[in-house]
């Protein structure tokens, strides 16, 4: 995709259902041996999901959620949705594809627990003002085509005194480092002073590819990338921000170290930023 070519938000929009209709997690299932949607197979996916990245309990307190209005943006295979609503909370999803949707749905219904998800963008949400006490939202918000009105969005939708769980991808973790180390090391040290100088667009083809592939091998239509620095400035509408950095693949410098080590490094140049917000 050229870059320079402006694309309308009505076509992100569509390329995006697309794509995500197929669920995040699909090259998963189908390595885990994974073919259906039955309880025993939504359960071994969810035990090695939350297994490969511990420090979503850490990141999403699933306890707190009891008995609150929550929204999850950006659905996958519906495993963060699962563990919301077993939580307690009233639960309310919301993804642009359908299939995420119908897979949720499928989880909610069949465990009979409280909630529903929608079919929609987060830049055009259905849900009325300061409707929410908590908004999660795990690799979703940087595929939308403006990462920074989605946040304000996640904003809008909260209470005051609510809080949100926000995971977008670091633009200065190792990976970017290793493909491209001077592009990177300057947008490491740029300080923006506000939305307009950060000038967060998509990446290529090659970078995409790397962070989200469907089984067809296609890399997602739209991924922004963002650092710690230019993440807070988006976020400085919220009355507190603390941003930590998590995750390491198994590829590059750690693609011949196991796991459980590589994580040890996640904090200082990790894959994702986790953002926790309060209004």
């Amino acid at each position: 995709m050229n870059n320079h070519v402006k694309q309308s938000q009505q076509d992100i929009d569509g390329k995006n259902a697309a794509f995500w209709d197929t669920l995040c997690g699909s090259l998963l299932a189908q390595e885990l041996g994974i073919s259906d949607d039955s309880e025993q197979s939504l359960k071994k996916f969810d035990d090695w999901y939350f297994e490969f990245y511990p420090y979503l309990f850490t990141h999403i307190p699933f306890a707190e959620m009891k008995e609150k209005r929550v929204l999850e943006v950006g659905l996958g295979y519906g495993t963060v949705a699962q563990k919301i609503a077993e939580a307690g909370a009233d639960y309310k999803g919301l993804d642009i594809a359908a299939g995420p949707v119908d897979m949720v749905n499928l989880r909610l219904g069949r465990g009979q627990l409280k909630g529903e998800a929608v079919q929609g963008s987060i830049l055009q949400s259905p849900f009325e003002d300061e409707f929410f006490d908590w908004v999660v939202t795990i690799g979703c918000l940087h595929h939308t085509g403006d990462l920074a009105a989605a946040i304000n969005q996640v904003h809008r939708l909260l209470k005051p005194g609510g809080e949100a769980m926000i995971m977008v991808y670091n633009a200065c973790s190792y990976r970017q480092f290793q493909t491209s180390p001077i592009k990177t090391l300057k947008r490491w040290l740029a300080k923006p002073d506000g939305i307009e100088d950060i000038g967060a667009k998509s990446g290529d083809r090659h970078s995409r590819a790397a962070y989200d592939t469907n089984p067809d091998g296609d890399a997602a239509p739209q991924t922004e990338f963002v650092t710690l620095g230019e993440l807070a400035v988006m976020c400085r509408k919220f009355s507190a921000c603390s941003i930590v950095k998590e995750n390491i693949g198994q590829d590059g410098m750690f693609r011949l170290v196991s796991r459980d080590h590589a994580l040890r490094y996640g904090k200082l140049l990790g894959l994702d930023l986790y953002c926790r917000l309060k209004k």
